[in-house]
């Protein structure tokens, strides 16, 4: 009875009315630097990120995420400067410029506001960024950002506040005790959202929840017509524990309720969320067996963009709001309070006949139980010249995923480059007067692709049939033909450039490489524009930040995670407080990149980062017949692959191998008395060494 009277007060106490409460975090600022940028100057402090207003002066900014007390949502914000310090001199800060998406190469003028460069008093007049409410697996947080510099560009006088006390002001919201129902019962998950909060003592304040009986972990959606078909995929992730339920969108259509397919799926998976606890899922199918939903997105460059329609997995992956709050029907907008921080892994298999499902699913197997020993640790860095004034090279921007920065005001993890084997090919300045540049060219990339890399990452032009200097032409079995499993691995690629992933479209070359029968098996990809900072130093963008979260999310030494859709969900969420700056939240790039960022294949496929070290050993039995290929004739009960050491003793019968495919294994021992056949035009590839008992 004490029980049952506690869980009321404790419900009571976070559904019904409250009075304000707060959020508050202290930050310090130490030390400065200054930066010449011709005939302006730029100043930044340790995790602090340069933003502004286009044309207004530049300031440090520094990101704000606090956890708020449960059922509470963010109403006003109030930044406390203390020990205001001058920094000598006069100085012009750099005007901020325009984002440019990545197939822009036209030289643009430095746009300057000169009324308020003319302005004698402080600036910014108010510090701090846009406040917002977002909700992470139930989670509340307030996300915002804030300036520690005060600036009058009159008179050039700059100072800053050594010590910054951020307030938040709570009040009880609906939303917030909704969000709670996406409170997860994994520890994991906890410990991300942990991770992402600056004030992570407030997360005792929220329950627990205990995993339910029903819970799985992977969900795929799919059409009636592919539901039969991913038995080998199943099997396969059934031997790593992870449990896949299918659901086909005919079933979801008949079952949900909502405006159209789309929101019937959605509301399907937050179902399957928060009853079963769901992390992945997959959309099987192109946008016309699996819709997508379109988001507006506005962005002040230039003339200004805009796009009515663009296609965002991001609908499926945050379980907050609706992206529709005002219910126009048209998704995304500022005024619609989008869930910026996913909840689940979603990524998208860009196929539309069974055809192409069957390669898909055959690769993804292939690149996660057989992977090629001995290249696993090759990183590709691909980079594009990009623009001529100021002069920008994708180079610089690529450096940035290699080893550990702290460039921009976040810290990320790179690639250590101690223990890779990087290769660069990037387009190359050779003189400035006369204008001359080394490009590197498709015969040359296409070549050392064929050499086998782990992880591509490339920044340059791209349009919806071409990237990568590539064709989509090009994007075939033959020009790939090493790139097959067996010769060299299936290759994974990151790439921020325009519109090469727009699925929506015939002809998408991204979907083209994924979906062949060699080259690539995943990879994340713009369906509309990327978008870089011209001329920045150090390199950044929109883009840029994203791959470089995504690339931590796999590298850091906390909290590793290299499953492709996990990784584009943590670099979605460490982003989001940047949407927040000065312009960002309404007219930024940033929110566009968050939007049109997609994952293709399969969410859930862990990247390989390293080589294996352990091998598991089998031991043929050969109790059901003579088939290599049979589970049952091994012991423990599994078919071989290259991470299997495998041993071949005295038995009644003897293995065989007469599939139509490769068989592999690591090392093989074969007994002294017995013996392995394989049959004509079949073949055995072993990873390790071969071991003949006497």
């Amino acid at each position: 009875m004490k029980k049952c009277k506690l869980f009321i007060f404790l419900l009571l106490s976070i559904t019904g009315p409250s009075l304000a409460g707060t959020s508050e975090k202290t930050f310090w600022f130490k030390t400065y630097s200054i930066h010449a940028n011709g005939d302006y100057q730029t100043v930044s402090f340790p995790d602090t990120r340069i933003s502004g207003l286009p044309g207004e002066p530049s300031l440090p900014y520094h990101e704000i995420s606090l956890l708020l007390p449960p059922g509470e949502s963010a109403e006003s914000i109030k930044i406390i400067g203390e020990d205001e310090t001058v920094i000598s001199g006069s100085f012009s800060l750099f005007p901020k410029q325009y984002a440019r998406p990545t197939f822009d190469t036209v030289s643009h003028e430095l746009i300057r506001n000169q009324l308020v460069y003319q302005y004698n008093g402080i600036y910014p007049a108010q510090p701090e960024g846009k406040l917002i409410t977002q909700y992470l697996n139930g989670y509340a947080f307030a996300l915002s950002s804030f300036t520690p510099v005060r600036y009058n560009p009159a008179t050039g006088k700059l100072s800053y506040y050594r010590k910054v006390t951020v307030r938040i002001t709570t009040m009880h919201s609906g939303l917030s005790v909704e969000a709670m129902k996406n409170l997860s019962s994994s520890s994991v998950i906890r410990d991300k959202a942990r991770s992402f909060s600056q004030n992570p003592e407030m997360m005792q304040q929220y329950p627990t929840r205990k995993s339910p009986a029903t819970a799985y972990q992977y969900l795929i959606i799919t059409p009636t017509v592919f539901r039969n078909e991913f038995q080998p995929l199943i099997t396969m992730y059934a031997n790593k524990g992870i449990t896949v339920h299918i659901v086909t969108t005919d079933s979801i259509s008949g079952l949900m309720s909502g405006y159209d397919l789309q929101e019937k799926i959605r509301n399907f998976i937050i179902s399957q969320y928060q009853n079963n606890s769901i992390e992945y899922v997959l959309l099987a199918g192109n946008p016309a067996l699996v819709p997508s939903r379109g988001f507006y997105c506005h962005v002040i460059s230039g003339g200004g963009y805009d796009d009515w329609d663009i296609p965002a997995d991001l609908y499926y992956s945050g379980m907050d709001g609706n992206y529709d709050a005002n219910g126009n029907h048209i998704y995304g907008e500022v005024a619609d309070s989008d869930d910026l921080l996913p909840d689940v892994a979603v990524a998208r298999f860009t196929v539309d006949d069974t055809s192409g499902l069957h390669r898909l699913i055959r690769k993804t197997i292939s690149y996660q139980t057989n992977p090629v020993l001995g290249e696993l640790k090759q990183p590709f860095m691909v980079a594009e010249y990009l623009y001529y004034s100021p002069l920008t090279f994708g180079g610089p921007y690529m450096d940035l995923l290699i080893d550990n920065h702290s460039a921009h005001g976040y810290y990320t993890h790179g690639i250590p480059s101690a223990t890779n084997s990087i290769e660069k090919l990037y387009d190359t300045l050779i003189s400035n007067n006369p204008f001359n540049v080394w490009y590197w060219d498709k015969t040359t990339l296409i070549a050392k692709l064929n050499q086998g890399k782990s992880f591509i990452n490339h920044l340059g032009h791209a349009n919806v049939n071409y990237m990568l200097k590539l064709s989509l032409s090009d994007i075939t079995n033959q020009n790939f033909a090493l790139v097959n499993g067996i010769d060299h691995n299936y290759e994974i690629l990151y790439t921020q450039g325009c519109d090469d992933g727009a699925f929506d479209q015939s002809g998408c070359i991204a979907a083209e490489a994924v979906s062949i029968d060699n080259f690539l098996v995943a990879g994340v990809f713009n369906s509309r524009y990327g978008w870089f900072d011209e001329g920045s130093s150090p390199p950044e963008g929109p883009s840029e930040h994203l791959e470089r979260e995504f690339v931590s999310a796999m590298y850091t030494d906390t909290l590793p995670d290299r499953h492709l859709g996990e990784a584009q969900r943590i670099s979605k969420v460490r982003t989001a407080p940047w949407v927040t700056l000065p312009g960002e939240w309404e007219p930024g790039a940033q929110r566009w990149c968050h939007y049109d960022c997609n994952a293709f294949g399969d969410p859930a496929l862990e990247i390989w980062t390293d080589e294996p070290t352990t091998f598991t050993t089998l031991t043929w039995t050969g109790a059901i017949d003579t088939d290599w290929g049979k589970a049952g004739n091994w012991n423990p009960a599994s078919v071989p692959t290259s991470l299997n050491d495998v041993i071949i003793p005295v038995t009644a019968n003897k293995p065989v191998i007469s599939t139509l495919n490769a068989s592999f294994c690591h090392d093989l021992l074969i007994g002294g008395g017995t013996k392995l056949k394989i049959n004509t035009a079949k073949s055995l590839i072993v990873r390790g060494t071969v071991t003949l008992a006497p």
